[in-house]
């Protein structure tokens, strides 16, 4: 294998690779990536094996150590498909796909040893983003990755039977949604400013991880893929979700309402629509993010707000390999 640094020469291949993959999506894409390329020295990968491109790393570089790239939702290794592997297309690729895997993952960290690189970090997506996430796993933890954070995400799997709790779907049997318009727009400016960055700012002292003009690029470049879903009173938008779509799965990046909002109930109700317009379109999950707090502490109200929407409680992981001798 050859193991070539990403530069803009090769955008065009890279791309078209990450829409063959089976565990990359479009924020792998590097129109999403750059974005934000101020931020982060990029250190991105490309794995060749016989001139034929079958692995790319999204990543970048702190110092001493090789991140998979913390600008994105996650990045680990990304790989070919197995559908697209064509039986004659190389030895490697006509094995087994862990073991192939495997024998990327191996050649990316004698890629970093030999650039004196300490450490490689990873940040692993939640296992329903990739089909084969057990076998990765394993693998990746026989070589010697330990869990430095764990976080806790919500999945709303739609193989499965959907229960939402009574009091979340109350406002359908009181009338109370019926107040309720939903609305959904490529406006992303009144979301941004008169609901998200103040309810932010008032609950949680922060700001959002996108400012109003890059998610507005991000929008202009994946138009099919970053949704606004608004929740109308009285012709007022009270509440709004930001959504990504990953084909398979609808991932919420961004929520907010204002307070007529919350009095309203109105997020229930956005959240409620949403998973049932997911399950009818033919999704197989709806992702509805993480309850960390910003010190890794789990926001109960927030664990028990998404559990009552129907969601499971999935672990996350970051995890990092030691290459010190």
């Amino acid at each position: 294998m050859k193991i070539v640094k990403y530069t803009s020469d090769y955008k065009k291949q890279w791309n078209s690779f990450i829409r063959e993959s089976s565990n990359g999506f479009f924020l792998h894409d590097r129109d999403f990536m750059e974005y934000h390329s101020d931020r982060f020295e990029d250190h991105s990968l490309m794995i060749f094996d016989d001139e034929k491109l079958v692995g790319c790393f999204p990543a970048h570089q702190t110092g001493t150590a090789l991140h998979s790239h913390l600008g994105l939702t996650y990045g680990a290794f990304l790989i070919k498909a197995p559908q697209r592997i064509s039986s004659g297309e190389t030895r490697l690729l006509s094995e087994k796909q862990e073991s192939f895997y495997t024998h990327l993952v191996r050649e990316v960290i004698n890629y970093a040893k030999g650039k004196s690189f300490q450490k490689v970090e990873l940040k692993l997506p939640p296992p329903f983003f990739d089909p084969e996430f057990d076998a990765h796993y394993q693998c990746l933890m026989e070589m010697g990755f330990e869990i430095y954070e764990e976080s806790l995400d919500l999945v709303v799997d739609l193989h499965k039977e959907w229960k939402p709790s009574p009091k979340k779907t109350a406002g359908y049997r009181n009338g109370k949604f019926n107040q309720l318009r939903l609305i959904v727009c490529d406006d992303l400016q009144e979301f941004w400013n008169k609901l998200l960055i103040p309810q932010l700012q008032e609950r949680h002292n922060a700001k959002p991880t996108h400012t109003l003009e890059e998610i507005q690029l991000l929008k202009s470049r994946f138009p099919t893929k970053i949704l606004q879903y608004y929740a109308e009173f009285d012709g007022k938008k009270v509440a709004g979700l930001t959504l990504f779509d990953f084909d398979n799965i609808l991932k919420v990046q961004y929520a907010a309402a204002s307070q007529e909002g919350f009095e309203k109930n109105a997020m229930d109700f956005l959240y409620l629509e949403i998973i049932q317009e997911a399950r009818g379109s033919g999704k197989q999950f709806v992702d509805l993010g993480t309850v960390n707090n910003a010190d890794g502490t789990i926001n109960e109200g927030l664990l028990r707000f998404k559990k009552q929407l129907g969601a499971t409680a999935i672990p996350v992981f970051e995890i990092a390999l030691d290459l010190r001798p």
